[in-house]
């Protein structure tokens, strides 16, 4: 996998040359949105206070994802997608053009444009969890450029499947703003799942030539200039340095696409499959009509109050009064800056205006209610007790076995029928509540 990766990199100083040429000049097409608040955050980092990096450098950054990721309208990717390039295990760019760009009908007269018409008013069209109804919703709409991803059936740290996102588009989030898109065609939902992808691919590929700025001592990532016919003062330059330019541009290039994306970050997406982890066989005692049915709950009950530590967040009552100070990573992510607190707005007024959501805190899920966003399923709840929830400070359960995580779904799934501190199979006949 690796040498695949370093092998294609090489390549694409050559196959991008013409794309980054065009990337820097200015467009009337719509533009991705540059990620300020990371910048911000690493000029924080880095730098003196009241010290920012050059402008150039965003400008720069900007051309160079131009021209290997393109625009809202027209989209690329930075491997050409041959038959023996990891990007082509990615995703399509039959698929991306049919998400992207604005809404109409292609020439096979299949609607296109999709994620413009559908998520970017959420989402926005940069991904970035900002589109325009993003301030009034709450939770706010996922930030895809962190690369995390809540509800999914793979470990934590570990990227989802293409079943992951596609369950998430068909079926919604209950409890959210984000709806079922359960009419659209097979073909629709494949390419807004890979354009969920794209745009992820490209926000954290950002995030890390951001990251980086700290270790360039003022030089530029890439010296555009190299690949200019005339010097700074007009006069041609001659084939044997316009060669020794080209080499060194392709290193350059080597380096913002091999050594900053690579396999730290599209390698992750490449068979995520491989990462699902398995849900075990329930016991016989987790259904209904089991005597010892029972006695499982309580066994749940028991642990969801002892070595579990359930009721740390989700309170006494499991209402989700527990720990309710607790920030997701979208928001530790700037929030957590040095200087930065949540108690005193002033000190993060400057994150907002470069473009973060006002920061709230995230609120574990009220059990009292049979809503569960990760899915109702009895395996859907497993998974979320087994794996912990991606940016969350809710945490995976190594040291629980098989039957306590079973025990702990059963006493969660009998919560929203409870009366009086019994479960719902201790009630009275007359007073028991039907699923």
């Amino acid at each position: 996998m690796r040498h695949v990766l370093l092998q294609t990199s090489r390549l694409l100083a050559v196959i991008l040359i013409p794309a980054i040429l065009a990337g820097c000049h200015s467009s009337p097409e719509p533009q991705f949105r540059f990620n300020r608040v990371a910048l911000l955050k690493q000029e924080k980092t880095d730098l003196s206070e009241g010290e920012t990096y050059p402008a150039d450098y965003q400008q720069e950054i900007g051309n160079v994802l131009t021209a290997l990721y393109g625009t809202p309208d027209q989209p690329r990717f930075p491997f050409p997608l041959g038959a023996e390039d990891p990007g082509h295990e990615v995703l399509s760019l039959e698929n991306l053009e049919r998400a992207a760009g604005p809404v109409r009908t292609d020439k096979l007269g299949r609607t296109a444009g999709l994620y413009r018409e559908l998520c970017s008013h959420c989402h926005g069209i940069t991904g970035d969890g900002f589109g325009g109804t993003a301030p009034s919703l709450s939770p706010y709409p996922r930030d895809f450029r962190l690369g995390k991803f809540k509800f999914k059936s793979t470990p934590l740290r570990r990227m989802p499947t293409d079943e992951d996102l596609d369950r998430i588009i068909r079926n919604g989030i209950p409890g959210t703003a984000m709806p079922s898109f359960r009419t659209l065609t097979d073909e629709e939902v494949d390419a807004l799942v890979d354009y969920v992808k794209y745009l992820t691919i490209r926000g954290q590929h950002e995030r890390r030539l951001i990251a980086e700025l700290g270790n360039l001592d003022g030089e530029p990532f890439m010296n555009f200039d190299l690949l200019q016919e005339n010097d700074p003062q007009g006069q041609q330059v001659d084939e044997e340095t316009q060669a020794e330019n080209l080499e060194e541009f392709q290193a350059q290039m080597y380096m913002v696409v091999g050594e900053y994306l690579g396999e730290d970050i599209l390698s992750r997406w490449v068979e995520p499959e491989d990462e699902i982890s398995s849900v075990e066989m329930a016991p016989a005692a987790f259904r209904l009509d089991h005597p010892a049915h029972s006695n499982l709950i309580l066994q749940g009950k028991s642990l969801f109050y002892g070595k579990a530590n359930c009721v740390q967040c989700h309170g006494e009552t499991g209402l989700g009064d527990g720990q309710t100070t607790n920030f997701d990573d979208w928001t530790n992510d700037w929030l957590k800056t040095a200087g930065v607190s949540y108690d005193d707005p002033a000190s993060y007024n400057d994150f907002l205006q470069a473009g973060a959501l006002y920061p709230r805190p995230i609120i574990p899920r009220n059990l009292r209610i049979p809503v569960f966003r990760g899915g109702n399923l009895p395996s859907d709840v497993y998974r979320r007790i087994a794996n912990g929830i991606e940016g969350t400070p809710m945490p995976s359960s190594p040291t629980l076995s098989n039957e306590e995580i079973w025990a702990l779904v059963c006493y969660v799934k009998s919560l929203p029928y409870e009366n009086e501190g019994l479960p719902r199979d201790e009630l009275p006949v007359n007073e028991r509540v039907v699923d």
